[in-house]
């Protein structure tokens, strides 16, 4: 908590602007790109969700309005979403009261995530985007990730090793500096920052077990 996690994406996404020659994108400068084609090619579900109180429908459709009825159904099948919409008599026009008050937070979360992937962005920016998700369904919508999203890039932020362990690159933050980055394995046979937390949450599973 407080590493800086957040802020490196918020970074990506230009919310904070880097510097100048700090930050690159294939290359190029993040500050030379126009921030309308940034925008256009990034899908990022942040850990503060903002729904309107409006349907299911609306909310997911405000990342793309052209989108077809089997793209919005398919958003909502990747994550996860799909059979707890169908679970409502109004399915996707059920209104949702302010601030998507009939949902609960995981489901909020997949809403978030729909809204993102609907866009069929070439990066997708995960920040905590399954805090509220029990693990079983995390790892199902990391797997249908995979799939979906093959040959773009994911960039995920948790605390949870579980979401990230089959990551190409892992970075371990520690007071807004990187103290640690590689492969799960290659982290874990260093035995540093990464190998003790992998411990510790090891340990906290294997209890609640």
């Amino acid at each position: 908590v407080g590493a800086g996690k957040s802020t490196l994406v918020h970074l990506i996404a230009r919310l904070f602007e880097a510097p100048d020659g700090s930050l690159f994108l294939d290359g190029r400068d993040i500050r030379t790109v126009p921030l309308s084609t940034l925008k256009a090619s990034i899908g990022l579900v942040s850990q503060d969700i903002f729904l309107f109180s409006e349907t299911i429908r609306e909310n997911i459709l405000f990342g793309r309005h052209d989108a077809r009825p089997e793209d919005l159904e398919e958003a909502t099948r990747i994550a996860a979403l799909l059979p707890s919409i169908q679970e409502f008599p109004e399915r996707f026009d059920t209104l949702l009261g302010e601030r998507g008050v009939r949902l609960s937070g995981g489901q909020k979360q997949r809403t978030a995530l729909a809204r993102a992937l609907i866009k069929n962005p070439p990066i997708l920016i995960l920040d905590d985007a399954f805090s509220s998700v029990d693990v079983q369904t995390e790892e199902r919508i990391l797997n249908e990730l995979k799939a979906s999203m093959e040959g773009r890039t994911i960039i995920l932020i948790s605390h949870r090793i579980s979401t990230v362990k089959d990551a190409d690159q892992i970075v371990y933050l520690k007071e807004g500096r990187v103290v640690e980055a590689g492969t799960h394995r290659e982290l874990l046979a260093r035995e540093g920052h990464y190998h003790r937390l992998y411990q510790k949450q090891l340990l906290a599973s294997e209890l609640e077990a």
